[in-house]
Parts: C-alpha cells; sequence; structure tokens
C-alpha cells in the first residue's frame, strides 16, 4: 500500500470518527486500518490542519444514522452554520495572525538594520580589539621574555641559594663533627688526665710513704747510731781514762814495772782487745755511714721522680690548654664561617624576595 492511499484511508476513517462525534486518535485510527503508530500519528497532524476544508468539503455529505430526516436535515443546517462560523472566525483570526505577522516582519526587519549596524560597529570594535590584543600580545611576548629571564636569574639564584644551604648545612655537620671530635677529645684527655692524675698522685703517695718509711728508717738508724756513737765514745772516754790511769800508775810505779809485766802484757792484751772492738765499731759505724748515705741518695732519687711526676703534670696541664686554645680557635673560626654563611643565605633569600616581587608585579600587569 502506497504512503498516499494510506493517508487518504486515515483522513477518510478521522473524518468518519469526527461525523461520528468521537475524536479522532492515533489509536483508533490503528484499531480500524491496522498501520503503523508513525504514519498514523504524522497522517492525524496533517488532517487536523486540513480539518475546516473538509468540513466545508463534507457538509452535504453529512448523515445520521438512526436520526429521522427532518431532525437530520435540521442538524446538518445547524452544523452548517457552525462551520460557517467556525470559517469566518478561523479567516479573522488568520487574517489577525498575517497582520500579526506582517509587524513582526516589518519588526524583524528594523531590528536585522539595527543589528547590522550593531554588527558593523561590533566587527569596528573587534578589529580595534584584535590590534588592541596584538599590540598586548606583543607587550606580553615582551613580559614573557623578560619573566623567562627572571625565571632563569631566580633559577640560578635558587641554585646558588641551594649550593650555599648545602654549604651551610656541610659547615654545620662538620661544626657538629669537630664539635663531637672536640668533645670526644675533650672527654679522652679529660680521662687520661684524670687517669695520669690518678696515676701520678698514687706514684706519689707511694714515694711519700716510701719516703716515710725510709725518713723513718733513717731516724731510727740515725738514734741507734747517735746511741751506739755515745756508748762507744763513752767507752773510749772510759778507755782512755783508764789507760791515762795506768800510764800515770805506770810513771808512778816504775819501780813495780817488772812486778807487773804480767799485768801490763795482760792490760796491753786487754787494750788489743778493745782496740780491736773499736775498729769493729768503726767499720761499723763506715757501713751504717754508708747505708744513711745511700738511702739519702734513693731520698733523692725519689724526691726527683716526685719533681719529675709534678713536672710531667705541669706539662699535661700545659698541653691540655694548649690544645683546647687550639680547638676553641678552630670552633670560633668555623662559627665565624657559619655567620658568615647565615649572613650570605640571608642577602640572597632577601633578593629572592625582590625577584618574586618583580615576578609578581609583572604578572599583576599581565
Amino acid at each position: 500500500m502506497s504512503s498516499l492511499d494510506l493517508q487518504d484511508k486515515i483522513y477518510t476513517e478521522a473524518d468518519r470518527l469526527l461525523l461520528a462525534g468521537r475524536q479522532p486518535t492515533a489509536e483508533l485510527i490503528i484499531e480500524s486500518l491496522s498501520c503503523e503508530l508513525q504514519d498514523a500519528e504524522r497522517s492525524l497532524i496533517n488532517w487536523w490542519a486540513l480539518v475546516p476544508q473538509r468540513l466545508t468539503q463534507t457538509d452535504a455529505k453529512l448523515v445520521l444514522p438512526d436520526v429521522p430526516e427532518a431532525l437530520s436535515q435540521a442538524f446538518a443546517r445547524v452544523w452548517q452554520q457552525a462551520v460557517q462560523e467556525a470559517n469566518s472566525q478561523f479567516v479573522i483570526d488568520k487574517h489577525s495572525q498575517d497582520v500579526g505577522l506582517d509587524v513582526v516582519r516589518r519588526e524583524a526587519d528594523e531590528s536585522l538594520k539595527e543589528s547590522k549596524g550593531r554588527l558593523l560597529e561590533l566587527e569596528e570594535r573587534l578589529k580595534e580589539e584584535i590590534s588592541k590584543k596584538e599590540d598586548i600580545l606583543t607587550q606580553v611576548k615582551g613580559l614573557e621574555a623578560e619573566i623567562g629571564v627572571l625565571e632563569v636569574n631566580l633559577a640560578a639564584e635558587t641554585s646558588q641559594k641551594k649550593q650555599e644551604e648545602q654549604n651551610r648545612l656541610n659547615v654545620e655537620q662538620e661544626l657538629n663533627h669537630l664539635r663531637k671530635t672536640y668533645d670526644d677529645s675533650k672527654r679522652t684527655f679529660d680521662q687520661r688526665i684524670k687517669e695520669e692524675q690518678r696515676h701520678t698522685l698514687d706514684a706519689v703517695s707511694k714515694a711519700d710513704a716510701d719516703v716515710r718509711y725510709y725518713r723513718g728508717a733513717l731516724e731510727k738508724l740515725r738514734d741507734d747510731i747517735g746511741k751506739k756513737e755515745s756508748a762507744l765514745t763513752k767507752n773510749l772516754h772510759d778507755m782512755q781514762a783508764e789507760l791515762a790511769r795506768k800510764e800515770v800508775k805506770n810513771d808512778t810505779q816504775k819501780t813495780q814495772i817488772k812486778s807487773l809485766e804480767d799485768e801490763l802484757k795482760r792490760i796491753k792484751a786487754d787494750t788489743t782487745t778493745q782496740t780491736r772492738d773499736l775498729s769493729k765499731v768503726n767499720t761499723s759505724l763506715l757501713s751504717e755511714s754508708n747505708k744513711n748515705k745511700r738511702l739519702e741518695d734513693k731520698v733523692k732519687a725519689l724526691d726527683e721522680e716526685l719533681r719529675k711526676a709534678r713536672q710531667k703534670q705541669v706539662n699535661l696541664t700545659t698541653e691540655q690548654s694548649r690544645r683546647e686554645g687550639a680547638i676553641r680557635a678552630q670552633l670560633k673560626e668555623k662559627d665565624d664561617e657559619l655567620v658568615y654563611a647565615l649572613a650570605k643565605t640571608t642577602s640572597l633569600e632577601k633578593k629572592i624576595i625582590a625577584q618574586d616581587e618583580e615576578v609578581r608585579r609583572l604578572n599583576a600587569r599581565l
């Protein structure tokens, strides 16, 4: 079935439904003709646009089933009159719509002319804006070049700042290492000094104890020697007195020499024995004197060792002071380097802040 035949059938079915007092719908047409929904809707829309014409064409064919002919003719006349009134109203509405369309068309033409004028004006403004944009683009390119240079300078300054920061960190690490080394050296040196002092004090204490012991022994020995010398001197004096008395007695008793020869021999023998004893005592005294000299030499040696130990302690104290002064000088030098690095870092930060301000100013100008 062609589309025209289908459209005619849909129009006829819609006319029939309308004349039967029912509103034509796509569902009713599909039930009657078994066609597609899209075709029914499209044809029904076109039919509604042609309803006035089709009503005038179908006025003569108006037939009401199961109604008397007189009533049917009266109803047909009423229907025809209603259709005529509807047609006249439709013509009036169409005319008013046409007039409105003319007014709208004239207004549209005027608006179009105004729009064209505005369009020309906008085109002129657009050309001016394009020229301004080109100038601005030129300025932007110049500013971008300046920004590129500033960014390069900023990158260089940033790298320099990072290098300075790294140098500062290295200096701080070296300073911390030196401080740690100084603390370790000081602690080790103090410990060694304490150990040396303890050993020295122990040696001095031992030497003092030995000196006190030997001095006590020497004093005791001197007391013993003094006592022995006193006893021997007393014996010697007694013997000398006895010898003098005997010599006086010998002088006074020369006449009795012969009778006293035996006694003299005995006395000589006793004198020889006493002389031998005196020699022994002198030998013992000499050995004791030598022993005292050796003890005195040993005391002098101990005093010399004590003096050397004290001198060594003084030297250690001096060496500690010298090392501490050197470490403090090195620490002060590192502190000066750190202060210089911090000052340089501060100046670089100020310079970077100034460049950031310049970049922000250029960005604000953009």
